[in-house]
């Protein structure tokens, strides 16, 4: 799923369960939940493209603007909507280190951690055409939020 679907899901779960010691841990499987779930996402051969990076910081700063509005929205509770936002996609940050070490990657492949091997085997199917699940996921979860206002 893409970083702003993982983070409305967060967002849900805070204003769902309302208890940190709950909702954070929940929001972060919430990651795996959604990611086994067929969706957006390039393939391997893409991953380092230019078109990936220009993806990935919209994906970024439009995951930003949404906790912002969350937060105007829901002032009460922004520090938990946030901090579930980012637990439920932060899994994702491990690929950071991956990206980091391309070299080595392609050199060694695969030599995944243990978790990105969980991650890969979850992520079962991550197709152009997995953005149609990614806009009814954003639009159940914005209905939802909404419904929680």
């Amino acid at each position: 799923m893409t970083g702003f679907n993982h983070g409305m899901t967060g967002a849900v779960i805070a204003l769902t369960v309302k208890q940190p010691l709950l909702a954070v841990p929940l929001s972060f499987i919430s990651h795996f939940v959604q990611d086994a779930i067929p969706h957006f996402g390039f393939s391997d051969a893409r991953l380092f493209s230019r078109r990936f990076n220009v993806f990935l910081i919209a994906d970024f700063l439009f995951s930003i603007f949404l906790m912002i509005i969350l937060g105007i929205m829901f002032p009460s509770s922004k520090w938990l909507i946030w901090e579930c936002m980012i637990a439920a996609a932060s899994p994702d940050l491990m690929w950071a280190y991956y990206r980091l070490h391309v070299e080595h990657i392609k050199k060694h492949r695969p030599h995944y951690g243990s978790l990105a091997k969980l991650h890969i085997r979850v992520q079962w199917s991550q197709t152009i055409r997995g953005a149609l699940v990614e806009i009814a996921w954003f639009i159940a979860m914005g209905v939802i939020i909404i419904i929680k206002k």
